[in-house]
């Protein structure tokens, strides 16, 4: 994956990484990262992360059955959990019908499963919390590139249940991705400290805080 990343980049993307000693060498993480180009922001960690890892990927921007069966296949076969997100299923009924709200459940929960499982594998889990990146060609609620949406709570959930069952805390670690636009574009991705979910006194305050610490990461105010 890491070569087919590199052949894809091509010289349209040079990635600069800062604090890679932030990712653990081995164990399970959650990377929490943010959402600006719905292709380079994955090409970013090829170039950037030696260590295998996996995405949460969404599917619903597949709009033909065709692509759906196809991206299901590679998904799978790379084991990168597919979820759906709401918006962009109440976008494609109106045009596709290829989604139905039964789907949404189904595809969390079994995304939930696949994540928690690869982390008991000691993987590396990378999420994009925001949900939607700014540079989307199907859909995206995004209308500037400085806007941040905010953190859905499906990584926070993942941490608590693969804690549960693992009887050990899993790091989070914030990442931002900020971009220079050229004919070569250029992407600084910054890997922060890791965090954890048992140094906040409830999910919200921190979700909040590794929504703050990506925004930071990413060259934007935080909101606190």
């Amino acid at each position: 994956m890491h070569v087919i990343a590199r052949i894809v980049a091509g010289n349209r993307l040079t990635t600069v990484a800062q604090g890679l000693e932030n990712i653990p060498a081995n164990g399970p993480a959650i990377i929490a990262a943010r959402h600006y180009h719905h292709l380079f922001d994955g090409l970013v960690f090829f170039a950037a992360v030696e260590r295998r890892f996996h995405f949460v990927v969404t599917l619903d921007w597949a709009q033909s059955r065709r692509t759906k069966f196809f991206m299901s296949g590679l998904n799978t076969l790379a084991r990168w959990p597919m979820v759906l997100r709401e918006e962009a299923i109440e976008n494609s009924r109106r045009e596709s019908r290829l989604y139905t709200a039964n789907d949404l459940r189904r595809y969390h929960l079994a995304a939930l499963r696949q994540s928690v499982k690869l982390l008991k594998e000691n993987r590396l889990l990378i999420i994009f919390p925001e949900g939607f990146p700014y540079v989307d060609p199907v859909f995206t609620p995004k209308t500037r590139a400085d806007e941040f949406l905010p953190f859905k709570p499906g990584f926070a959930a993942i941490a608590e249940r693969a804690e549960r069952m693992m009887h050990r805390a899993i790091p989070i670690i914030p990442t931002g991705i900020r971009y220079q636009t050229a004919t070569t574009w250029l992407a600084h991705v910054s890997f922060g400290p890791p965090v954890y979910r048992r140094d906040f006194p409830s999910r919200q305050c921190f979700i909040d805080s590794v929504a703050d610490s990506v925004k930071r990461l990413s060259g934007l105010p935080a909101e606190r």
